[in-house]
């Protein structure tokens, strides 16, 4: 399973973003692999609903869930659309990689 995390950094040391649509980029991490990438959000810097062009990128990355702080109603349609699991972590305080251990069950 591939799961992507809003980040508000391209860094495993990035917190969370709260913010799905501007976050600056996202790890896709492979639950199967243990790999993972950064990508920046092709949508970060488009004016307007750009739920789209996110969401597609990420269908085509084969993600099936994705944790971030919040999801509009446009991006939540179309992830419902897709069958992408939705996660809404308000808590900003994990860094992106204590998320990725806890996903793992590598909790330090």
């Amino acid at each position: 399973m591939k799961t992507a995390i809003a980040m508000k950094e391209m860094t495993m040391e990035s917190r969370i973003d709260r913010h799905f649509g501007k976050c600056d980029s996202f790890l896709i991490f492979d639950g199967v692999t243990g790999k993972s990438e950064i990508i920046e959000n092709p949508g970060k810097s488009l004016q307007g609903c750009k739920a789209d062009i996110i969401v597609n990128m990420l269908v085509e990355k084969k993600v099936s869930r994705i944790i971030s702080g919040d999801f509009g109603s446009n991006v939540q349609q179309l992830l419902n659309k897709h069958q992408i699991q939705m996660i809404i972590y308000p808590d900003n305080t994990l860094t992106v990689s204590e998320i990725i251990a806890l996903l793992t069950n590598k909790i330090k």
